[in-house]
Parts: C-alpha cells; structure tokens; sequence
C-alpha cells in the first residue's frame, strides 16, 4: 500500500512539474461567410455551421454566420442542415483577424439529377475611391479628369503655329 501511495505521490508530482503555464491555444480568430441553396442560390435559415465540436453557430435569416472565438491555424468549417448534404471548406485563421469561408453551399437531398446546381453569386468587391479624404485648410481641389477635347487638325495641315496649351495646376491659397 505505501509503494503505491508513493507511486501515485511521484506521478502526479511529476505531471505539475511539466505544466508550463499554458493550457491549449491561447490564440484566437474569426470565421464569417453565408450557407445557401446550391439549386437556387438562396441562403439557408438555420443551417449548423461548426469548426469542431466545440465551436458551433446557426445561421441567421440571410444564411449568414460568425464564429467569433476559434483557434488559429488550419480549420474545416462544416455547414449542415436536415434534408441537406452537408458542405465544408478549408481555410487559415489568423490571431485577431475574422477569415472568411465565402458561400457553403448545400444540395437538397431530394434534388433530382436533372436540377443543376447554380454558380455561386459573385462576391462584391470594395471600390476603390480616388476622392481626397483630407484637404489641408485653404486648399481646393482641382476638378477630376474630363472628356477629351475633340481631335483638331494638327498645325501643319492648317498652315499655322502651334501654341503650347497653358498648363493647369491646383490653386493654393494662403
């Protein structure tokens, strides 16, 4: 009896000395996209989307989903609903940054063969301004690039000098 109470003193002495002061992952990311229809291109309410077993949302009205606390690293986010297949991608979860799983599309399982299944919906892509966000005081913008003038004859088909155009430039004023 002493040996093994012994035993037991020393195996868990050993196991609190190899505890390093961490426990699991302690780094954390975002998982965002939208489940739909791959037949129609609708979302799915309620759809099950899970990193896991541990981490699980529903999907809202429009299909879409956030997981808002999930490990960094490579992760399978898996979309399933009754009466659907289920679906799963693949992606990269960086610390403090949301990836985004795009569209998980599910096929209904009473979808005959002859009922393709769409393309995804294009995925809107920000646009670009060119407009100054800050304009020091005193400073006004000069327009914005116009239409071309129309095409003259050149100098020498009209027999006379050519004048430099004067140049433009934005006013400064003090």
């Amino acid at each position: 009896m002493r040996r093994v109470v012994l035993g037991l003193v020393l195996l868990l002495t050993m196991g609190d000395s190899c505890n390093n002061g961490i426990v699991g992952n302690q780094d954390y990311g975002g998982v965002t996209g939208r489940v739909l229809d791959a037949t129609t291109n609708r979302p799915i309410a309620n759809a099950i989307v899970s990193v896991g077993s541990l981490f699980v949302v529903t999907a809202d009205a429009q299909g879409a989903f956030t997981l808002p606390h999930v490990p960094t690293g490579l992760q399978v986010v898996t979309a399933r609903m009754p009466g659907f297949t289920t679906d799963s991608t693949t992606l990269r979860v960086k610390k403090d940054v949301t990836a985004q799983a795009g569209f998980l599309r599910l096929v209904s399982v009473t979808k005959p063969d002859a009922v393709p299944t769409l393309p995804p919906p294009a995925t809107p892509t920000p646009e670009v301004s060119i407009e100054p966000t800050y304009l020091p005081p005193g400073y006004t913008a000069s327009p914005g690039p116009t239409a071309a003038a129309p095409a003259t004859a050149s100098p020498a088909a009209t027999g006379s000098p050519a004048s430099p155009a004067p140049a433009t430039s934005p006013s400064m004023e003090p």
